[in-house]
């Protein structure tokens, strides 16, 4: 159990970080972490949640969607992943609202004001519009956490707009034969940028329908902001 955890963390630590060390040893031992798996149904996704889980609490650590895809397979990385993910955003945020405000508000100082204008104005549909355009995940829960939005808005908004780059990263991954395609391609070569894409301006339709008709409300009654705030 401890060894297959260590080579996991490892796989995605080099994944994230680089190529510095070699991973031909855990290359050799594939066959044995995927049956490990397949032979342990509850205890494996379980440590492997708590893995994704500390792992998206470091900045940088990127493709263990891709993993997990592998590894899993689709539905279980998926859930996996996109449950991980917004559970580490919201404890980023609350850790930065509770314990770290002062010296974030410091640091990201127009950031954090640019974010609370456009959520009084939007709602949490911009909050949405961040993620769904891949805005640098560690920076806006950071942000984010020093600002006036509801945890609420912040977790949901966090879930459904990094959902369709999700879906994209871990069906590549459950689609690999090896991780070493991983180590000789690389991490973009394998992911499907059009369906990416797709996804990413599908989940966007209804922001910009939103933002359409505001701007062009064709004879309707225009909705001033605190209004509009409600509805959102």
């Amino acid at each position: 159990m401890l060894v297959v955890v260590l080579l996991l963390i490892v796989v995605i630590g080099w994944i994230g970080f680089g190529d510095k060390l070699s991973l031909d040893p855990i290359f050799e031992r594939e066959d044995s972490l995927r049956s490990y798996v397949q032979n342990h149904p509850f205890w494996s996704p379980l440590s492997g949640f708590v893995i994704y889980l500390a792992l998206s609490l470091v900045p940088g650590t990127t493709g263990k969607s891709i993993v997990y895809g592998w590894l899993f397979g689709f539905w279980i990385g998926l859930a996996i992943a996109s449950v991980a993910l917004t559970i580490a955003a919201v404890i980023s945020f609350l850790v930065v609202r509770y314990l770290f405000r002062e010296v974030v508000e410091a640091k990201l100082s127009k950031i954090i004001e640019a974010i609370d204008r456009a959520i009084a104005r939007n709602g949490g549909s911009y909050l949405l519009s961040l993620r769904l355009v891949h805005a640098p995940y560690t920076l806006i829960n950071y942000a984010s956490g020093a600002t006036a939005i509801p945890v609420t808005t912040f977790a949901w908004t966090t879930w459904v707009g990094m959902l369709p780059g999700t879906i994209v990263f871990v069906l590549a991954g459950s689609q690999l034969p090896t991780l070493r395609t991983i180590a000789q391609q690389g991490v973009w070569s394998i992911v499907d940028l059009k369906l990416f894409a797709l996804l990413s301006l599908f989940a966007l339709l209804p922001i910009v329908t939103r933002w359409g008709l505001r701007r062009f409300p064709h004879g309707e009654p225009e909705l001033d902001e605190d209004t509009l705030s409600q509805h959102l």
